[in-house]
């Protein structure tokens, strides 16, 4: 009889949000029309996985409009050559057109006309290269809430074990 292959979650990578957190992503007060890269995450060189589900949550400050998104980023390097020139850490995405060489995740969309809810997207994503920075591009017409920690990303690992 075959072995079966089972998911076999890893911990989960992150948060990256804006305080008391080993990854920063600034997202307090996120600008309609800008964006922000978190900071570099190393995988390192042994054994891990390649394919990892990811979770991104928002809220923002005033009433967005429904099927307004927030566009979410894999920016991955091999540590001489990222996929944009903005830098390794915490920052402001210098242009719209910097997210060209970025692997889009997805987006999150706007599915209620309301403050004070947290809106998530999730996904999976195969990241076989060494460094990994999520980025968050912001395409309603609101400002993302001016409060620590209420928006944010994950990762979790998610390896194939043979059962």
């Amino acid at each position: 009889m075959p072995n079966l292959v089972h998911q076999n979650d890893g911990t989960v990578i992150g948060p990256w949000d804006d305080t008391d957190v080993t990854y920063t992503l600034a997202l307090n007060n996120l600008a309609s029309g800008a964006g922000r890269q978190g900071d570099q995450y190393d995988f390192g060189t042994s054994a891990r996985a390649d394919k990892f589900a990811w979770r991104a949550w928002v809220r923002f400050a005033t009433t967005p409009v429904v099927g307004e998104i927030v566009r979410i980023y894999a920016k991955t390097s091999d540590g001489t050559s990222p996929d944009n020139d903005d830098g390794t850490t915490d920052a402001a995405v210098s242009a719209e057109d910097k997210l060209r060489n970025l692997t889009w995740l997805g987006n999150i969309v706007v599915d209620e006309a309301a403050t004070g809810v947290t809106m998530a997207a999730s996904g999976i994503v195969y990241l076989p290269q060494r460094y990994f920075q999520p980025v968050i591009w912001n395409d309603t017409a609101d400002n993302l809430v001016a409060t620590d920690d209420l928006s944010g990303f994950s990762l979790t690992p998610v390896p194939l074990e043979i059962q």
